[in-house]
């Protein structure tokens, strides 16, 4: 398992918020590593491997933007070339942060792989259906963070079994969906799929109703495929991410800007730093907080625990050899433990061995 499972992950997605300027991610890169964030996500395309130029912008890109421009158009200025993917990749190295990327096309996935050598690849929710692309992904070795946006617990056992293929055969035997499913089918590979997948929650739409987040789906997707999970935060605030913590979330991405007014289909829906600071220092207090799940006796309850407890001890004057009874013991808190109430019963009907003034602890 790539993540400790006793500590969160928190990717800062930058994405396309560098809009085609080196320097500019070089500014967010910072600020992110200042927040605290683990990681900083970019994404590697080939505008003209991903769009047909018939493919109209969304709503909220349209909105955000204030053009009417083809998708392609708005994508292609946002594309950074391998050389500058390099040298962002190497600021975050000399920065002592990690640098991952979600791949959009082979030819980029190639780069990440074999070129910048990322330590796992994030891949978007929109390729959770698409299976050669997810086979190559497989191929790679690499682990993998999958969104799940728009997607089914059918779609994404779908997605899984394509790695669950490739644990099982390797990658010289030819694909089928028959063989995925068989694959999947087998008890311990799908356990090695641990080793292999991540995945997040996520809604896709920028911004995310936080209404309409369906965060219970966290614990769904944990329990039903018992994999690291995660939520791809597209919320306006961190109101969400400390709910999903709550139900399971271990890795959290949440898109960062430098300015919300600036240009560009992301920036509206993303955290300027000093929200994004909070964002990270909040999920962090609150997974201190929520603990192991362990109940027992916290260290900062040690002291009030004599203070509050009850003991048995003399409800009267008590002579030498006189039975206890409930009309002569009782229970109170008395600044220690001495016997427990639990010992109730035991001493009624026996004998005092010594006599005891009102309020002393009794002995058996």
């Amino acid at each position: 398992m790539i993540f400790n499972p006793d500590e969160i992950y928190i990717i800062a997605e930058i994405g396309v918020n560098h809009n085609g300027s080196v320097q500019l991610a070089k500014e967010l890169i910072l600020k992110a590593k200042d927040c605290g964030a683990n990681a900083v996500k970019f994404q590697t395309f080939k505008a003209e491997q991903l769009l047909s130029d018939q493919t109209e912008m969304a709503a909220y890109q349209k909105e955000n933007t204030g053009s009417n421009q083809s998708q392609l158009e708005l994508v292609k200025s946002l594309e950074l070339s391998y050389e500058q993917t390099r040298e962002i990749k190497q600021f975050c190295d000399a920065n002592e942060i990690t640098f991952i990327s979600t791949p959009f096309d082979s030819d980029s996935l190639r780069f990440l792989v074999r070129e910048m050598d990322v330590p796992f690849l994030k891949v978007s929710s929109a390729d959770i259906s698409n299976l050669p692309f997810l086979y190559e992904i497989a191929c790679s070795g690499k682990h993998v963070i999958l969104s799940t946006g728009t997607a089914s617990l059918g779609d994404i056992e779908q997605a899984l079994s394509v790695f669950a293929f490739v644990i099982d055969q390797g990658t010289q035997v030819h694909p089928s969906q028959q063989l995925f499913r068989a694959a999947y089918a087998k008890l311990n590979v799908r356990k090695q799929l641990r080793d292999k997948v991540s995945i997040l929650h996520c809604v896709t739409q920028y911004p995310a109703r936080f209404e309409e987040s369906n965060l219970s789906a966290i614990a769904t997707l944990k329990n039903t495929f018992g994999l690291s999970t995660g939520f791809s935060d597209h919320t306006l605030d961190e109101y969400a991410a400390v709910i999903s913590l709550s139900l399971g979330a271990q890795i959290f991405e949440k898109h960062i800007t430098l300015d919300k007014s600036l240009p560009g289909p992301d920036h509206a829906a993303s955290m300027q730093p000093e929200e994004f600071k909070h964002y990270v220092e909040i999920l962090h207090k609150t997974h201190a907080a929520l603990g192991d799940g362990i109940k027992f006796m916290l260290e900062q309850e040690s002291d009030n625990y004599y203070l509050v407890r009850r003991s048995i001890v003399a409800k009267t004057e008590i002579a030498e050899g006189e039975l206890f009874t409930a009309e002569n013991v009782t229970t109170k808190r008395a600044g220690r433990v001495c016997l427990e109430p639990n010992k109730y019963w035991e001493v009624l009907g026996t004998r005092a061995k010594r006599s005891f003034q009102k309020n002393d602890f009794i002995e058996l």
